[in-house]
């Protein structure tokens, strides 16, 4: 009976410990976790599952052990936000495959992409031919986000995220962190620690900006 009582109570501490770390990497959708995030749950599944069936493994050594991987996956989730290369290597980052509709090859093979699966993927979009993709951008969690040719407006890039300048989109621009500060600083915005994030809409050639100032208990309002 004490064995019954040790697998249920061992079961129940261990869903409590994945529902807490589901909510600790954020309020994501399952399709919008990137390869990180499941590695984590696969990780505290892998444990849990260990710890039900050995009896040497008690309540005290899965809370011990939920305590120590949930503080683990803490730090490395403040790493990854603090540290925009470390984010890179681990999480990655978007790609574009089609760029003001040509295809971007390098990054096709580089993505293991071949013809026919970023056919299917696009008509998953409502995209029906690639030669009425304008933009193709492969987000980090596997997902496509595609813009037409009928569309008017291109994706924006985040330039400055939390204060920090992302010097590799603006590498990507063919732009360097001198001539971002110049341009903000005639908008009036000459502290980059201040701006929230920045983004650059490139079909106006314009900024899109949001300061610390212009939060409220931090909700941040989008619209203008």
């Amino acid at each position: 009976m004490d064995m019954y009582i040790g697998i249920a109570s061992k079961m129940l501490i261990g869903s409590i410990g994945i529902f807490m770390l589901i909510r600790l990497v954020g309020k994501k959708a399952m399709s919008e976790l990137t390869p990180f995030d499941l590695l984590y749950i696969l990780i505290l599944g892998a444990i849990v599952e260990e710890a039900i069936y050995d009896d040497k493994v008690d309540v005290f050594h899965v809370i011990f052990a939920l305590i120590l991987w949930g503080v683990v996956v803490y730090i490395v989730e403040k790493l990854l936000e603090k540290t925009e290369k470390l984010s890179t290597l681990i999480q990655g980052k978007p790609s574009i495959l089609i760029e003001k509709g040509k295809l971007n090859l390098k990054e096709i093979k580089n993505n293991h992409f071949d013809m026919e699966q970023l056919r299917s993927m696009l008509r998953q979009n409502d995209c029906y031919s690639i030669y009425d993709a304008y933009y193709v951008i492969l987000e980090v969690n596997g997902g496509l986000t595609v813009i037409k040719r009928d569309q008017e407006e291109l994706p924006t890039l985040l330039l400055i995220e939390e204060g920090k300048i992302k010097k590799k989109v603006l590498n990507g621009l063919h732009k360097d962190e001198k001539w971002l500060r110049k341009e903000l600083k005639e908008q009036g915005q000459s502290n980059i620690e201040n701006i929230l994030f920045c983004e650059w809409k490139m079909d106006e050639e314009k900024f899109l900006i949001k300061t610390y100032d212009e939060t409220v208990h931090k909700n941040i309002p989008i619209d203008d």
